[in-house]
């Protein structure tokens, strides 16, 4: 049998394929055969796979991945695999595909958009990318005789994804952390040395958003709103904000100036690594995000102890256990003020817990992935397809 990996990014900067990649090893004895098509790819140590390089043509990422999407549907009606050939493909990027591998659901993230659009902002070219992607999204899913195997990180997307009209085997695969990386014991070993490299005083909660990018969809314009509502209630808080380039980090707070959003709250900190020794500077982790899957942040803060303040976003179901391990936040800033106040008052903040919720560690993701592998040949070699 011959695995056939579908996806514009198969690397380790990619975070829908880093835990696959890492996974590999568990699963290449089932298959004779690799072969990926993409654009960029880290090879897997001691794997031999076929790389078919799909070249970019268009300079911005979004549309790569539009005309992606276009080539390589039209390279599998050209040339459609083998029955032998289990074809993986993240999302929906081809519609004849065995496993749609779901990160993501662009049907889901307009509809929250549309939702909350004064809060919620999309640039124009974002918002074509993601309606044209969500018109494939729709066909595949209408197509019930093409649709075999959906793979969702969590519960709330996979349910969705079924309630806009998928047919066929829904599983969840969550994403991982790493125990060895994420574990307590960071916290105790870095805390205080990272506060102090910050220059957090003893008496300061700190709160910690932690994001590559995507800043506006990922909440961060609320969570400063609700730090600065919360100074002005006397309450001694900071927000360490962890990612983002010079770039980024410039255009958005030029955008709280033009608010007129207190910035003194706020550490920017950038990019950093290992950004778990940086996560344990705060008390809590604070990520009102308006769209997500099943966010890596919120578990790999979770592993760590760190309490959690979530926006009941898709996924958020699979980590957060009220009241154990944090709180669910409404969508405003004066409300998600509240919240915060009432814990920071009754002394929850700063508490460690061991709750993780439904995610897995890297080693039951290995586990996992294997027997769903070992599903679907299961179900192709007896024709049930």
């Amino acid at each position: 049998m011959k695995l056939l990996i579908i996806d514009p990014f198969v690397c380790m900067r990619a975070p829908s394929m880093r835990s696959l990649l890492r996974a590999f090893p568990a699963f290449t004895d089932l298959f004779t055969e690799i072969e990926i098509w993409s654009t960029e790819l880290d090879k897997p140590p001691g794997t031999d796979v076929v790389w078919k390089n799909i070249r970019k043509r268009l300079p911005l990422t979004a549309l790569h991945m539009v005309d992606f999407q276009y080539r390589v549907t039209h390279r599998i009606a050209k040339s459609p695999p083998s029955p032998d050939t289990v074809v993986l493909t993240t999302g929906c990027n081809v519609p004849r595909a065995d496993i749609h591998y779901m990160h993501y659901w662009n049907i889901a993230m307009l509809e929250e958009q549309h939702m909350r659009s004064n809060t919620f902002p999309i640039l124009p070219h974002h918002r074509l990318v993601a309606a044209l992607v969500a018109r494939t999204e729709r066909q595949v899913a209408s197509d019930c005789a093409e649709t075999r195997w959906w793979w969702s990180v969590s519960r709330s997307i996979s349910e969705k994804i079924a309630s806009d009209g998928a047919r066929g085997r829904f599983r969840i695969l969550p994403n991982p952390y790493d125990p060895e990386a994420f574990n307590p014991s960071v916290r105790e070993r870095w805390r205080n040395e990272m506060r102090s490299h910050y220059g957090i005083e003893p008496r300061e909660t700190v709160f910690v958003f932690s994001s590559y990018g995507h800043f506006e969809r990922k909440g961060l314009l609320q969570a400063a709103e609700t730090m600065d509502i919360l100074r002005k209630r006397g309450l001694c808080v900071r927000l360490l904000v962890l990612g983002g380039n010079e770039r980024s980090l410039a255009d958005f707070r030029r955008k709280l100036s033009s608010l007129g959003i207190d910035q003194s709250a706020l550490i920017f900190a950038g990019l950093v690594k290992p950004v778990q020794n940086h996560l344990v500077a705060a008390d809590a982790l604070l990520f009102p995000s308006h769209f997500e899957a099943f966010s890596l942040a919120e578990i790999e803060a979770a592993a760590l102890g760190l309490r959690l303040y979530l926006t009941p976003h898709y996924g958020s179901e699979m980590i957060l256990r009220e009241p154990s391990n944090g709180r669910f936040l409404p969508w405003d800033p004066l409300g998600m003020a509240d919240v915060l106040e009432e814990d920071l008052r009754q002394g929850r903040l700063g508490e460690s817990h061991g709750e993780m919720g439904e995610a897995i560690t890297t080693k039951t993701f290995a586990e996992q992935i294997r027997g769903l592998f070992e599903e679907v040949i299961t179900a192709k070699k007896n024709g049930h397809v």
